[in-house]
């Protein structure tokens, strides 16, 4: 498409000094750009801020589902891979065993080891060779009859089919990693249930943190969950700012512990909405159980006590880490002594014999912060604006632009191919940003030096 424009578009001539490569050429250049890609969206994001575009002010943080140039009937799952490498170790169990007692019959083949155990994975064409023609021997002398070596002939080759097979299902689950799915034509793409919520195909998570329709950074993730790349994303916002913005935004899939307290140590006031935000203000919901809040917690002899009056102490203390590596520590408080077996509350509070509380106090102290700010007038006014902030730009870029799944293969290509999108989209915003100014002798010399200072990037 490009090079068709570089020889019919006015435009496109222009800017190429009338030379026309054809697609092998610009698509060479694309990929040897790597880290330039990052270079250069970092300097157009620092120029938005230079004119005063954005203000590293307001950041929204959202995430879409992109499909992947793979096919969507190739895909490998670990449930498959684990249960078909599961009924392969039954039949070489039993298999091994057979040869076993073959070898014992004869000159022990195998030097007396632990077959099931020690010969498997060496257990190649020549082995079954030596074992077949043992068994044709013994067919030839009379030993055994026809039908009987016919049967262990067949045995002995189905273990090296099945040896085979087992050696492709672990390097499948060495591809899986720590993921639960991959595409065979794409193994970076994995499973990803797509924005309509009909289908599943292989994908990318694409997020991105936005100020004033500039994308400051973007992520391309193999995670399904939104809330597993927003660190780095928006470390990747400080780091093509050159500072700290005040605030950032985002809905309900990003409100965990973790993303909290890496906002409180960066001095980043934190509107992510948790995922009981909304839940909290209908009195049916909380009517419906007896949760956390509607127990006194006393913090001198660190125990709380439930609507009955029973007091729920300190059980134990114990870390939990998360997939990213983050250690929640987490307390366990326990009523004893047997008493919720007759609450009058007990059909709302427990299901068990007693009722557990699990506290992570540094996790309620931000949601509180959290609270706080969502429901300020700046909250609200955040919360507003975060529809049309950052769902524009997902918007723009599946109905207008038409760009709704990935034409390279492979984590690292699907960034260079995203890099080169936002670079336009950015491209984009800050032209029309002076378009929109007032006087346009302004216009006009901001978009010339825009263009000249953006030539000496590349």
């Amino acid at each position: 498409m490009v090079a068709k424009s570089l020889r019919e578009n006015l435009a496109f001539i222009w800017i190429s000094g009338n030379q026309t490569p054809d697609f092998r050429t610009l698509n060479n250049f694309r990929l040897r750009l790597k880290d330039d890609i990052k270079r250069v969206f970092k300097y157009i994001v620092q120029y938005a801020l230079e004119q005063g575009i954005i203000e590293a002010k307001d950041v929204f943080v959202d995430h879409t589902k992109n499909e992947a140039n793979a096919n969507k009937h190739k895909m490998v799952w670990r449930k498959h891979v684990e249960k078909q490498s599961g009924k392969i170790d039954e039949e070489l169990d039993e298999l091994f065993r057979f040869i076993d007692e073959l070898n014992e019959k004869e000159e022990k083949m195998f030097g007396g080891k632990d077959l099931p155990e020690q010969e498997r994975d060496g257990f190649d064409g020549e082995k079954v060779r030596r074992i077949v023609d043992g068994i044709n021997k013994n067919m030839r002398e009379g030993v055994i009859d026809r039908e009987e070596g016919c049967e262990q002939r067949k045995k002995v080759r189905r273990v090296k089919q099945l040896v085979e097979r087992k050696e492709k299902y672990e390097l499948e689950r060495q591809v899986l990693g720590g993921r639960n799915s991959y595409s065979r034509t794409d193994i970076d793409a994995v499973a990803m249930m797509m924005k309509d919520k009909l289908t599943i195909r292989p994908g990318y998570n694409e997020g991105v943190a936005v100020e004033n329709g500039i994308v400051l950074n973007y992520v391309i993730s193999d995670n399904c969950a939104d809330n597993m790349s927003f660190i780095p994303l928006m470390e990747g916002v400080i780091g093509n700012l050159g500072k700290t913005p005040e605030n950032t935004c985002a809905d309900e899939a990003y409100g965990n512990e973790e993303n909290h307290s890496f906002l409180k140590e960066r001095e980043i006031n934190s509107f992510l909405k948790f995922s009981s935000y909304h839940k909290e203000k209908s009195p049916s919901w909380r009517g419906k159980k007896i949760r956390f809040r509607d127990f006194t917690y006393d913090e001198k002899n660190d125990e709380f006590t439930c609507k009955n009056g029973v007091k729920l102490v300190l059980d134990k203390e114990e870390g939990n880490q998360t997939k990213t590596g983050y250690v929640r520590k987490i307390k366990m408080y326990k009523a004893s002594g047997g008493f919720c077996a007759n609450c009058p509350f007990r059909a709302r509070c427990v299901k068990g014999k007693d009722r557990y509380l699990q506290v992570s106090w540094k996790a309620e102290m931000l949601k509180q912060q959290a609270r706080e700010n969502l429901d300020s007038d700046k909250g609200k006014e955040l919360r507003k604006r975060r529809g049309y902030e950052v769902e524009s730009v997902f918007g723009d870029e599946k109905l207008n632009k038409l760009k709704r799944r990935y034409h390279l293969r492979g984590l690292k290509k699907v960034n260079l191919e995203a890099g080169l999108y936002y670079i336009a989209h950015n491209i984009r915003r800050i032209s029309g940003f002076f378009k929109r100014k007032p006087l346009m002798n302004r216009y006009s010399n901001s978009l010339y030096h825009f263009q000249v200072r953006l030539r000496s990037a590349f």
